[in-house]
């Protein structure tokens, strides 16, 4: 979807197309047409994929036998390692475990389009620079029956496989083969491709203080606005982020999202893919963590300010789930058991929630598994001594709101369902001379 920023422009232009005569459809109704041809799936990784994650492999391996019932022998894999620095070493590196889980070696290539030299080979990579226009290429993307997009700077991506917003042959012919059935997966950067638009930069608070740009901020330790740029679009059902949980994305993700005019929007954890199944319009989360999906469907503005909202309705699901995009049903696995009798006492104030995995505490053991309607999260930058500007994040159940607790191969598993969020900005004061973080506490039933 386009920036709102730029509605009024798009109408005018749109009111010019019908006085002209000429037959024009918006781009939610392009993306809607595509989404219904695609036949293909996606494995989208939040990053930190470990070798030893079965799940994931095998979930992206199954795929890519169903597109032309190969075995998994036959399978054809093309790993395109642009937006690595070292762009050999990690796509070996996929290969070698794609070795490991049945996959013939002499069916996986490295596809030769790079942007930085890879020191430990004799050949220069970043000579690939211009692979995605070499027709011959192109037309050998054919064959594969899937295509991994490993980590790194997802912004060379977008730069070599997109020129001037329009789509290069090589990146044309993998749509085609993702619309005819084939699987495209990927890991970090490799995630965040996925969307359109797509996150390149930024942090929670700097998004959430500052807003968005569209301007490339990237390393700009001055700068930590929500930066969006055009992604390659192949999921098109809301925005995605990755190394979701354990980096507390989500303030990014929903300025993000809203801005761009989103109504929904996905943050996927490390060592967790999302399985987009497009034959039943579902996302399955298999792998390690967790899933946060979140719907801006009813939210609201309450002030002039970047993130001063109401009504965010935000989800937590793991291993198992399933969340269906058309009907917004979700379908949690019959290893996780509604919460009736709420396990821990009353949460505290956690004055970190934009700390690593505090997201996922919060939703889970402070809210739907305690004996609070409410829980608070907050999110804060000293300026001052003892002063600063911040964020107080109110996450509350309502009726809609479900906890669900279970053991998956003896590991605790959760699903917390439509939880409502505010965000509303504060001053901070503080009276002590230091601040305490909240940590991620591990509980066991």
């Amino acid at each position: 979807m386009w920036n709102w920023k730029y509605a009024f422009a798009v109408a005018a232009v749109l009111i010019v197309c019908s006085v002209l005569g000429v037959q024009s459809v918006t781009q939610s109704e392009s993306n809607a047409a595509q989404s219904e041809e695609a036949k293909g799936s996606l494995v989208i990784v939040g990053g930190a994929l470990s070798s030893d994650n079965t799940d994931v492999y095998e979930s992206f391996l199954s795929l890519a036998q169903n597109f032309r019932n190969k075995s998994k022998e036959d399978v054809k894999i093309g790993i395109m390692p642009t937006a690595s620095s070292q762009p050999f070493q990690s796509a070996s590196s996929y290969r070698t475990d794609f070795i490991s889980y049945g996959a013939s070696e002499e069916n996986i290539d490295i596809i030769p389009i790079a942007v930085s030299d890879d020191p430990s080979t004799d050949e220069d990579e970043s000579k690939w620079v211009n692979g995605a226009y070499d027709k011959k290429l192109a037309k050998k993307m054919e064959e594969y029956d899937a295509i991994w997009f490993v980590g790194g700077n997802q912004l060379d991506y977008t730069s070599t496989l997109l020129v001037d917003g329009e789509d290069t042959p090589v990146l044309a012919s993998i749509k085609e083969i993702y619309k005819r059935g084939a699987v495209l997966g990927g890991s970090s950067a490799g995630a965040a491709i996925m969307s359109d638009p797509m996150i390149g930069a930024g942090t929670s608070l700097g998004a959430l203080n500052e807003g968005v740009t569209y301007k490339d901020n990237y390393g700009n330790e001055a700068d930590n606005r929500v930066f969006l740029t055009k992604g390659l679009g192949f999921f098109e059902h809301g925005m995605v982020d990755q190394h979701f949980v354990k980096r507390g994305r989500f303030g990014r993700l929903i300025v993000g999202a809203w801005d761009a005019g989103n109504e929904m929007a996905y943050g996927i954890d490390e060592n967790t893919a999302m399985v987009i199944h497009n034959e039943d319009k579902s996302i399955e989360v298999v792998g390690k963590s967790g899933l946060v999906i979140v719907d801006l469907s009813k939210a609201k503005k309450t002030k002039e300010f970047p993130a001063a909202m109401k009504d965010v309705s935000i989800s937590y699901i793991e291993k198992g789930d399933r969340y269906f995009w058309d009907t917004k049903k979700y379908m949690i696995t019959e290893d996780k058991a509604v919460i009736e009798t709420p396990y821990y006492p009353a949460s505290s104030v956690n004055t970190a929630i934009f700390g690593e995995d505090a997201l996922k505490q919060l939703l889970t053991y402070d809210l739907v598994d305690s004996k609070s309607d409410q829980a608070i999260g907050l999110a804060y930058e000293l300026t001052s001594e003892k002063k600063g500007e911040g964020f107080k994040l109110v996450f509350s159940q309502t009726k809609d709101t479900k906890g669900y607790w279970g053991k998956i191969d003896g590991v605790e598993s959760y699903a917390a369902i439509n939880v409502s969020l505010d965000l509303n900005p504060m001053e901070i004061k503080l009276k002590e001379d230091k601040v305490k973080e909240n940590k991620m506490e591990k509980f066991s039933k």
